[in-house]
């Protein structure tokens, strides 16, 4: 075994001394490099600041030119579809009018066709028909018969709902 040799007193306060200043040195030094290291920090952060600013404010200029662009062709949609409305207005103003023509023709022929027909009845005497057809459904049953069914078929084919 070695042996330690004993230290006086004052080489040991002189060895905690050597041991403190080069223990304070390195205190210093991390201190030195932390501040710059913070130093660093805040302008990288600073840069980021600034730099998201300008980003921002580039973002918002492009979103008010995006917007303004929106207006513009929010404007001429309203245009153009005030334009189609008054377009499809006058159309069916014509339609109308054509169409009220179309029905007072119509109603007017109708009106004439009707007159026509009620004097024709007025004048044809029904009653010496009817006695007419009796006399013919007598002297001919057969032909009568096949004559009511032939128009009872018809009538029938005429009449029945189509699918």
């Amino acid at each position: 075994m070695t042996e330690k040799k004993e230290q006086t007193v004052e080489e040991a306060i002189e060895e905690v001394a050597d041991a403190s200043d080069t223990g304070l040195g390195g205190v210093k030094e991390a201190l030195s490099k932390a501040q710059a290291s913070m130093e660093k920090a805040r302008d990288a952060m600073q840069s980021a600041y600034g730099k998201a600013k300008e980003r921002s404010q580039l973002a918002a200029e492009k979103s008010r030119v995006y917007l303004e662009e929106a207006k513009r062709y929010l404007g001429e949609a309203r245009e153009k579809a005030a334009t189609t409305a008054s377009k499809t207005r006058e159309q069916a103003e014509a339609l109308y009018a054509k169409s009220r023509e179309q029905y007072d023709l119509l109603s007017d022929r109708s009106h004439e066709l009707y007159g026509k027909v009620k004097d024709r009845v007025a004048d044809a005497d029904l009653k010496g028909k009817s006695d007419q057809v009796i006399e013919y459904i007598k002297t001919n049953p057969g032909k009568s018969v096949l004559i009511a069914l032939a128009a009872g078929f018809l009538i029938g084919y005429v009449t029945r709902p189509k699918d």
